[in-house]
């Protein structure tokens, strides 16, 4: 089959590049509809040019020369063009007499193609696909399928024009739109200074970019989408602005009014990496890790959940936040924005918590009211699903009766930390391995700070809280969830190191089922 190579796969692959003559092609389409546009709809732009620039070259081949036919006679200096050699052309340069008994007499003749000589048969008295009884059909193939083109490969070239235009300093682009920076609308400091009392005369925000513009007194001759695109481009370079919308969205709020909390990640909540050996988790351990899903351990959850049940740790109850751990993740939209501020609803009451997602702290600011108002304990089971819409979510914990429970409860005694059992009225199911709690919040406080400043280690943690856990146990044994949840009360760390260490340090002995033991005689920091 004759077929245009503007229509195969190979010509639209991966070598596949743009032209000088495709960018300046790409910029006289911003010219023509003056609006902001994605890669898709410059790669449709891309395709048609091409068809059309395909169609005008063999068009132009066409004319005044004969389409080579085996079934015809040709003479030298005849100019031919050739389909099947995706309409390569040439002059007959010689002919010559044929010989192949099987197929009687024929002849031969030479065209020169593009400096080189090639011989083709001509003459030919049986059948052959190349010969044309309608003198349309071959002039009918450049007629070439665009739709079927920009399905198949639309794609791809978008992805190609992406990274193409990035590199070319007269395009911008902002999330999926691009544009010609020449042609962007006027935004001067006038009409930042505006925007920002325009946020503020809202408590910050968020306000669309729609929004913001009528208050501005910007240039009116230009387009609407032009204007919102150059005052998007203006206050994302401008730090007074943080765009806080889900992927799709564009909403605008005032930096110095957002949380102290957003604007940056708390002490209780930041995690610096702790080397140490992974090797040494059995796959037990890393079970369990992947169980408690801490926001800092590199684990993928299996599957996307759709509603998302974990426990509160104490430096997430502290802070009021939610951890944005590997099942957690994916129930919020994806947004390129370091900070992003969505909606919770409670399942049973309809109360609207308005939070923040902090993706450099890898957690959801904003739950401290709703813990303290709903009594959640350390250790309690919260659960979130998605919500109608992107940006809002829903949000409940396991709410039951309200009884009376023996609860650990952690105090500080001469700058050490104590535990005790007392009861306590719990109206949320727990993870009775997991729930600890303080009366004294400050005197907790000051013991992780003095850790912080004496930077001390895992092991010495450990070998403070174990003896203080194990004799509010009959058989002395301390599970790896408890101390996990005990430890993060002075120290933020994720079950890996913690677990490394256990299994590393003799003076931890396993004794099943993720219980361990103190040997306070093999006992020595190293």
């Amino acid at each position: 089959m004759i077929q245009p190579r503007i229509q195969t796969a190979e010509y639209w692959g991966a070598t596949f590049a743009l032209t000088e003559a495709d960018i300046e092609q790409i910029y006289n389409h911003f010219l023509e509809v003056e609006r902001p546009q994605t890669a898709v709809d410059l790669a449709e732009v891309i395709i048609r040019f091409r068809v059309a620039n395909e169609h005008s070259r063999i068009k132009k081949l066409l004319s005044g020369r004969a389409i080579y036919q085996p079934q015809n006679s040709y003479a030298i200096g005849d100019e031919l063009v050739f389909p099947a050699l995706q309409f390569a052309n040439g002059a007959v340069t010689a002919v010559r007499d044929g010989r192949n008994p099987q197929i009687g007499p024929f002849r031969v003749i030479t065209v020169a193609i593009e400096g080189k000589e090639r011989e083709f048969a001509t003459d030919l008295k049986t059948d052959h696909p190349l010969n044309a009884t309608d003198g349309d059909a071959l002039t009918n193939l450049v007629d070439v399928n665009v739709e079927q083109v920009i399905a198949r490969h639309g794609a791809d070239i978008a992805a190609k024009v992406g990274a193409e235009l990035s590199k070319r300093a007269e395009f911008v682009r902002l999330g999926e739109q691009w544009f010609v920076k020449g042609l962007m609308a006027e935004v001067n400091i006038g009409h930042l200074h505006l925007a920002e009392a325009v946020l503020e005369m809202f408590e910050g925000g968020p306000l669309g970019t729609e929004q913001i513009v009528p208050h501005l007194d910007m240039d009116t001759g230009v387009g609407p989408e032009v204007l919102i695109f150059s005052l998007n481009y203006a206050l994302l370079q401008d730090g007074r602005f943080d765009e806080v919308a889900p992927r799709g969205k564009v909403a605008w709020f005032l930096r110095r009014l957002e949380p102290e909390g957003v604007q940056q990640i708390p002490d209780r909540l930041h995690y610096s990496p702790i080397p140490y050996d992974r090797a040494l988790l059995s796959p037990q351990l890393i079970l369990l890790e992947r169980e408690l899903d801490d926001e800092w351990s590199e684990v993928e959850s299996p599957r996307v959940q759709q509603l998302v049940v974990f426990t509160l740790l104490f430096p997430h109850r502290l802070m009021g936040v939610i951890p944005l751990s590997s099942r957690i993740r994916p129930l919020f939209p994806p947004s390129n924005s370091a900070r992003q501020r969505i909606l919770l609803v409670d399942d049973e009451t309809n109360q609207e918590i308005e939070a923040w997602v902090v993706r450099d702290g890898r957690y959801l600011f904003g739950l401290a009211e709703w813990y303290a108002q709903n009594e959640i304990p350390i250790g309690g089971f919260v659960h979130l699903q998605p919500g109608p819409e992107p940006g809002i979510l829903s949000l409940g914990y396991d709410r039951r009766r309200p009884q009376r429970e023996w609860v650990r409860l952690a105090t500080a005694v001469d700058h050490r930390i104590q535990f005790e059992l007392k009861r306590r009225s719990v109206s949320c199911g727990y993870d009775d391995l997991m729930i600890v709690g303080t009366d004294t919040i400050a005197a907790i406080d000051a013991l992780w700070r003095r850790a912080e400043s004496q930077q001390r280690t895992i092991a010495s943690l450990l070998a403070e809280l174990f003896p203080q856990l194990a004799q509010l146990n009959p058989q002395n044994t301390v599970h790896a969830k408890t101390l996990y949840s005990a430890l993060n009360m002075i120290r933020r760390v994720p079950p890996g190191p913690l677990f490394a260490e256990l299994v590393r340090h003799p003076a931890f002995q396993p004794v099943g089922d993720h219980y361990w033991q103190f040997d306070k005689n093999r006992w020595q920091e190293s």
